[in-house]
């Protein structure tokens, strides 16, 4: 609203006139003047009982009358581009009052008639909190009440370091998750949507929350995070508009968010995020599972069908009601005995075709101790399995747990003086004579020193696999059935298929 509107407002009340007008930019805040400048004060409208126009800011209002009004018409060239109204003593603060409540009124009922109207036309939450992230100038992030990444803005990217660490897992570690709670803020915080500023130590960056409510249920936390500009006065009831928005879209369009967990499927999740077992309920920390389980870690591969789309994959799973499942907005996690996810395939046949999607798969566990082990074995194996064959599906830890360990042990020296000499001498062999012996002894190693199967995959003749392990042996004096030499070999193997990559 420009400063010559809210003048003629203020006007039908008080006795206020303009002086000077030089201003073209929309008024954002009301605030009373002293004697500093901000960095966005052109936006501001400031209220001051100082008289003299070279230390004003550019949008005031002064006490005074028609002395100082003649006085400041006769002075204009002073002005310099300023905009400025004079109001009787008497009513400064009242106008003052009214002005900054007026203000805030305007601003709430426009931007709440603007993204009611938007969230009739987007077709989800994401969408939502992006388009009013624009209106605010600053980045959104909107969580669950387990602190899981429901939805961020990417017109305006989250650049705190802490947060972009969170969305990237898709959710919120425990320790954080404590620290937060801690806060005085939150502590204190009321039990409804009034916004509250959640700034810690760690961050740089101002942040306002505020909780969302469906039918009366706290379901979770819309979070905004100030960028170079502060946030306003505005910015706090805009928020309080966009969660009462937000809720009303979630039972229209989303109300599996709505949906609450029991205490057990709660624990493992603490679990998964990184909570010690001993700060969990006494009756769960020493379960013994009756059968191994197995944890599966989900993600979809294509970035633009990534949006809420995990939160989804869950309705297509073939899953047993004893399995648990957990789903944010970057991987769906599903625990379940290891003899039903013996066949992974089952249990993903029913996600849509043009939904891709692969999984890591960890060892067997039998504790729930081991339950946040198993969840990085499952994500290191999806992790290195992609990099190595990307074209596959699932990928279990039990297949390429060697490979994550090589990977970790090459970050900190070169793995390759590992290889068994056997293997270096094979390798300049097949170089020179443009051989076979490493793909033959690489089959015959991985088909468990098996020679019927080692012909059959290479769709060789018995006899000539012999041949060229016979050939391999007088080059190499290698024992193919001693068991250490076997397991160095297949090192061997491994190793060069990752440097290769």
């Amino acid at each position: 609203m420009k400063f010559c509107r809210i003048v003629e407002i203020l006007g039908k009340k008080y006795r206020i006139s303009i002086a000077e007008d030089n201003s073209e930019k929309d008024v954002d805040r009301v605030r009373l003047w002293d004697g500093k400048t901000s960095s966005d004060e052109g936006a501001t409208l400031y209220f001051s009982y100082g008289k003299h126009t070279d230390d004003l800011p550019s949008l005031c209002v002064i006490v005074g009358g028609e002395k100082e009004i003649t006085l400041y018409n006769e002075e204009a060239s002073e002005l310099r581009g300023k905009s400025l109204a004079v109001v009787s003593e008497e009513d400064f603060v009242p106008a003052f009052n009214y002005a900054q409540d007026f203000l805030a009124s305007h601003h709430s009922s426009s931007f709440y008639a603007y993204l009611s109207d938007v969230a009739g036309r987007v077709s989800n939450y994401d969408t939502l909190v992006d388009i009013a992230s624009q209106s605010f100038g600053a980045s959104l992030v909107f969580i669950d009440r387990d602190f899981r990444i429901l939805s961020y803005s990417t017109q305006v990217p989250v650049t705190d370091r802490i947060w972009a660490q969170n969305i990237e897992k898709g959710y919120c570690d425990y320790e954080f998750i404590q620290a937060v709670r801690k806060l005085k803020a939150v502590r204190e915080s009321f039990s409804d949507a009034t916004p509250m500023e959640v700034t810690c130590t760690s961050s740089p960056f101002r942040k306002l929350a505020s909780r969302v409510y469906c039918r009366g249920a706290w379901i979770g936390f819309l979070i905004l995070i100030e960028g170079d500009t502060s946030y306003r006065q505005s910015h706090v009831d805009m928020l309080h508009s966009l969660s009462d928005i937000l809720a009303q879209f979630i039972m229209d369009h989303s109300p599996e968010l709505l949906c609450q967990t029991d205490e057990y499927h709660r624990f493992l999740y603490n679990l998964i995020i990184g909570a010690p077992l001993e700060s969990q309920p006494e009756a769960y920390r020493d379960l013994d599972f009756k059968k191994p389980l197995q944890l599966m870690y989900i993600r979809t591969e294509d970035s633009e069908k990534k949006i809420n789309r995990s939160l989804k994959i869950e309705k297509y799973l073939n899953k047993r009601d004893q399995c648990q499942i957990f789903s944010n907005r970057e991987s769906t996690i599903v625990i379940d005995e290891a003899e039903a996810l013996a066949d992974p395939e089952y249990l993903l046949e029913g996600i849509p075709e043009d939904v891709n999607i692969c999984a890591g798969i960890s060892l067997p566990f039998d504790r729930v101790a081991n339950l946040k082990a198993a969840l990085k074995d499952a994500r290191d194996a999806l992790a290195i399995g992609v990099e190595m064959e990307p074209g596959k599906c699932i990928y279990t830890f039990a297949e390429y747990g060697m490979y994550v360990m090589l990977k970790n042990l090459s970050s900190m020296e070169d793995i390759r003086r590992y290889y068994h000499p056997a293997f270096l001498v094979l390798q300049d062999y097949d170089k020179s004579h443009e051989g076979n012996l490493l793909p033959t002894l690489r089959m015959f190693l991985s088909t468990g020193q098996s020679i019927k199967e080692t012909a059959e995959k290479l769709f060789m003749h018995r006899n000539s696999v012999i041949y060229r392990l016979k050939k391999i042996h007088g080059m190499t004096s290698a024992d193919l059935h001693d068991p250490e030499i076997c397991f160095r070999l297949r090192l061997s193997f491994a190793i060069y298929e990752l440097m290769s990559r």
